[in-house]
């Protein structure tokens, strides 16, 4: 149902004036995604254990990732697959069972490298996710408010390079591929935690220089005076 917008939602309708049953526009988009990112995760398995492709439906692919898990939770992948996946979720419920949380701007993401920016969120009474400090750009940047001036004044410095999510959003490819090509041209990687960080030029060797100069180049422009 959430395909349909209730009404006085604000959510915009996809197609024209044509007549029909109008669409949840952010839903379809939301549905989209899943598939896509289910099929990416699935392609990295099947590339890694050689194993027939399933239907690019949304049951089918869930049902492969399942029987396959024990596979892809020791994979190198592995967290970027669960906050991938978590983030889709998240988004779901957001557009199936809208709330009214309130937004407050922040300033720029506190953690090393990362061009996104940070929200505080205090969620709604009913919510079943807690208020936060939220990045726009890494669902994995999130802090509660009472931590978020302590990591500000310690936030510890990370390995150079670039990690799957910073290439997935520079290129816009799933994170599923962006792990398929490290280990298919053998980026070199170090790590923080469980965090893995590719050699920058091993990545732009791959993948070109002209989307990251390009977004580079248009957010100095967007912070000059």
């Amino acid at each position: 149902m959430a395909l349909v917008p209730a009404p006085d939602s604000g959510d915009r309708l996809t197609g024209t004036a044509r007549p029909g049953i109008p669409l949840n526009g952010p839903a379809v988009e939301a549905r989209a995604a899943i598939r896509g990112t289910l099929a990416s995760w699935a392609d990295l398995i099947v590339e890694g254990r050689t194993v027939r492709l399933p239907l690019r439906t949304v049951p089918a692919l869930a049902a492969f990732l399942r029987r396959h898990l024990g596979w892809l939770a020791v994979h190198p992948a592995a967290e970027d697959a669960a906050t991938e996946i978590d983030a889709l979720v998240q988004r779901s419920l957001r557009i199936a069972r809208p709330r009214h949380d309130r937004r407050i701007p922040v300033g720029p993401c506190i953690a090393n490298g990362c061009r996104g920016r940070l929200t505080a969120v205090a969620r709604d009474p009913g919510s079943a996710l807690p208020s936060a400090v939220e990045c726009d750009a890494d669902p994995t940047h999130t802090w509660p408010p009472e931590r978020w001036r302590a990591l500000y004044r310690n936030l510890p410095a990370r390995p150079t390079g670039l990690s799957a999510r910073e290439i997935s959003t520079a290129w816009r490819i799933p994170a599923g591929t962006v792990h398929w090509l490290a280990d298919e041209h053998q980026w070199r990687r170090s790590r923080d935690g469980r965090q893995v960080y590719y050699a920058q030029e091993d990545v732009l060797d791959t993948l070109g220089r002209d989307r990251l100069e390009s977004r580079d180049r248009l957010e100095r422009d967007s912070t000059s005076p």
